[in-house]
């Protein structure tokens, strides 16, 4: 069993399975805030505190043996049957050792946070991780092709069952199992429905191991520090602050980081397939990348400069007026976050090229910026000197991408910023605009005004950032980029409309039998 086909137009493919997959994770994320939005009105923030240490710990130790298997699958030119059996059986003994490496730790875990409860809850949350290990290995021969639906209807279908029964659970017991059980009921419907959309009768097999072991080794180092940025600060404010404190931060994370990882969280798969089948073109892997980039930042910046314009309204909608606390963090998260979508594309770029000691060198860049800062800033500032550390952080390994990017495929880094000034022209428009329109608005003091606010600002915010990035767009004489794809996508789905109701006005019009046919009336008709 093997794939071989080279997708056609890979461009365009690689555009339609990241705007698939970016569909299916807004999708997703919708139902992420739904189930939040339902949550936050049954529990309280100290359950989301407890349950935010024990996921944090579950997350940290699953990235010391992330294992890249779907990476090393989709780098391979031909995927053979042994390629699979070998990854299956690699992501078992991973999960197996995860496993027992979380039991064990869940007890002196319980002892450092002084909290019997975090026993149980980690070992269940293991479960999560374990089952996503055991997804079927041949959904990467679809990915490979650039062939994303499947993804999709997974995604969708999986989120949709465990919020479903997460919510029923919520309201039976009223218990912070709901959140913990919701995850691992959403890995567990992934692994499953994987198999159906891409059967697979496992088979245990470690013989094409080099496949994955040489490709894992930087990496593998990699992503444990990148779990030690996102998760170091949990688990350090978890021991200094109180459980409610910690839920009302884990809560402001969530909704901050929903539309971020709703959008580029996917994107890495279809750019990681493109990009390797670019990788001998160096010249359209230059163009492909700066496309990639620009796109990213047309999208992110205003996402989350928005947010954070938005944060009290969005706040007393989604988790309700008991959560005022986390708005200022979901102001200032959201825009610590802004440094990062810049460089999104660099990752999938640098996994194109096997350079996994790169991205290791960038994860460590950051946490040796990062770590000190959030310690000092926590005692220090408390919550605010967290979100000034990571802005930091995330700026210090924004640099430092610019200048991967230019030694990787000689794209200079003036070219690299000069490629995002539309957006971040357009974004200083929106700030006006929702500036001007919260000036005219009453205050958010009820959740009437709040959905007013939230609404006004967001349908405003979106026509003045839409329209101006379309002026700059126009004023530079139409470069080819984002813009250029939505103004012809655009274009002819609304010449396609036109034709469809000039045709329906052409149609024949006949009468009932012995009555005249209009659309041909002649002289002799009325003889």
């Amino acid at each position: 069993m093997s794939e071989i086909a080279k997708p056609a137009n890979i461009g365009a493919r690689a555009a339609t399975g990241a705007a698939l997959m970016v569909g299916a994770r807004l999708v997703t994320r919708f139902i992420d805030l739904a189930s939040m939005l339902v949550l936050t009105r049954i529990l309280l923030p100290a359950d989301f505190g407890l349950v935010a240490i024990a996921a944090s710990l579950c997350a940290l130790m699953e990235s010391v043996l992330e294992l890249p298997i779907n990476q090393a699958l989709l780098r391979l030119p031909v995927i053979e049957r042994v390629h699979y059996d070998t990854a299956f059986t690699i992501g078992l003994i991973r999960g197996a050792v995860l496993m027992a490496i979380l039991m064990a730790s869940a007890v002196p875990a319980a002892h450092f946070y002084n909290d019997a409860r975090l026993l149980p809850l980690i070992c269940v949350l293991g479960l999560s991780p374990f089952m996503r290990g055991l997804v079927s290995p041949r959904m990467a021969a679809f990915q490979k092709q650039l062939s994303f639906w499947r993804d999709f209807a997974i995604e969708l279908s999986g989120k949709s069952i465990s919020f479903v029964l997460g919510t029923v659970i919520a309201l039976l017991t009223h218990s912070y199992w709901a959140i913990a059980l919701n995850t691992v009921m959403y890995s567990g419907a992934i692994m499953m429905q994987s198999y159906c959309f891409a059967p697979y009768r496992p088979r245990l097999s470690l013989r094409e191991r080099h496949v994955f072991i040489d490709f894992a080794g930087w990496i593998t180092m990699a992503q444990i520090v990148s779990a030690l940025n996102w998760q170091f600060e949990r688990l350090l404010l978890g021991k200094v602050v109180s459980r409610a404190s910690l839920g009302l931060f884990a809560t402001a994370g969530d909704i901050t980081n929903i539309p971020f990882f709703a959008l580029f969280g996917p994107m890495a798969r279809p750019l990681l397939a493109a990009f390797s089948h670019l990788g001998d073109d160096k010249e359209r892997l230059a163009a492909s990348y700066q496309k990639a980039s620009a796109a990213m930042a047309t999208i992110g910046l205003p996402l989350l400069i928005g947010e954070s314009l938005v944060a009290d309204s969005t706040v007393r909608v989604v988790v309700g007026p008991a959560w005022s606390g986390a708005a200022p963090m979901v102001r200032w998260l959201a825009l610590s976050l802004t440094p990062a979508v810049f460089t999104l594309a660099t990752l999938p770029l640098l996994m194109a090229f096997g350079r996994t000691k790169t991205v290791l060198m960038r994860n460590l860049l950051e946490f040796f910026v990062k770590s000190p800062l959030v310690i000092i800033g926590v005692l220090w500032a408390g919550f605010s000197g967290v979100i000034a550390a990571r802005f930091v952080s995330e700026l210090a390994a924004d640099i430092f991408g610019l200048f991967l990017v230019r030694g990787l495929i000689g794209l200079g880094v003036w070219r690299q910023i000069l490629e995002w000034k539309f957006s971040v022209g357009a974004s200083l428009f929106m700030v006006l605009a929702v500036e001007m329109l919260k000036w005219l608005l009453p205050p958010v003091d009820t959740f009437g005004h709040a959905a007013a606010d939230l609404a006004a600002c967001g349908i405003g915010g979106a026509v003045a950032y839409t329209g101006s990035l379309f002026m700059f767009w126009f004023m530079s004489g139409r470069p080819d980029g984002i813009e250029r794809l939505v103004f012809d996508r655009g274009y002819r789905v609304l010449s396609a409309i036109r034709g469809k109701i000039i045709g329906i006005f052409r149609k024949p019009v006949t009468f009932p039998a012995n009555r005249i046919v209009v659309d041909s009336v002649s002289q002799d008709s009325f003889q």
